[in-house]
């Protein structure tokens, strides 16, 4: 439903916001109103390909996903994503703590789990309270057949009353923060089930928010 809203909606008005443009332009006759029409055909068009851009991503998501599966260590991919963004951590003084056994295998597309963990980092960090320095808690245990990972932040957290049914959703955001697009969870969320897996969410507004994500066992 998601997806279709983007092509109908999204793309509709991409290409009528084009199209307008490019009449204006074929009319314009000052140079200068002219010159200030490019720059936002220009725009128009960069936006254009971003929105393409997120929906290719979604397409991939899914296609052949199971065939790509093995097993994926839990710690070593965690470790792996805390080292990359290492320099941001430093920058917000952030504490992480990772409390997961680190012979501990589930079953998973590792390009996909480096992205959902990517993301899951990047968001506590930056939605993080302002007067409180971030500190982000990962454990994780098994259950049955399944591993289940609790990602938990001391952060803004989210309104879920207002925003729990939209919180998964394609372009839709809850802070108002300058880089927030609408698509990180929507993707994070689609590679977890593409995997075989879940999440959900629980958070409180100035406390933070724990994510609960389930996987295979491997």
């Amino acid at each position: 439903m998601n997806f279709a809203h983007i092509v109908s909606h999204n793309l509709r008005s991409h290409s009528s916001n084009l199209s307008m443009l490019s009449g204006f332009l074929a009319q314009e006759k000052k140079e200068k109103e002219r010159k200030n029409l490019v720059q936002m055909l220009q725009e128009a068009s960069g936006s254009l390909n971003e929105t393409v851009m997120h929906l290719n991503e979604v397409v991939q998501v899914k296609a052949h996903a199971l065939e790509k599966m093995k097993a994926v260590n839990l710690y070593d991919c965690l470790k792996a994503v805390e080292k990359n963004i290492s320099v941001l951590l430093k920058e917000k003084e952030a504490k992480c703590i990772i409390s997961v056994p680190r012979k501990q295998n589930i079953k998973a597309i590792p390009a996909y789990l480096d992205s959902v963990f990517l993301n899951l980092f990047t968001n506590s960090l930056k939605y993080s309270f302002p007067s409180r320095k971030p500190v982000i808690e990962i454990t994780s245990e098994e259950k049955g057949d399944k591993v289940v990972v609790k990602f938990k932040d001391n952060g803004l957290g989210i309104d879920l009353d207002r925003h729990g049914e939209n919180l998964f959703g394609m372009y839709k955001t809850f802070h108002r923060h300058k880089d927030a697009k609408g698509i990180g969870l929507f993707i994070t969320k689609n590679q977890i089930e593409a995997m075989n897996g879940n999440i959900s969410v629980e958070s409180t507004v100035d406390v933070g928010t724990t994510f609960t994500l389930v996987f295979d066992i491997n």
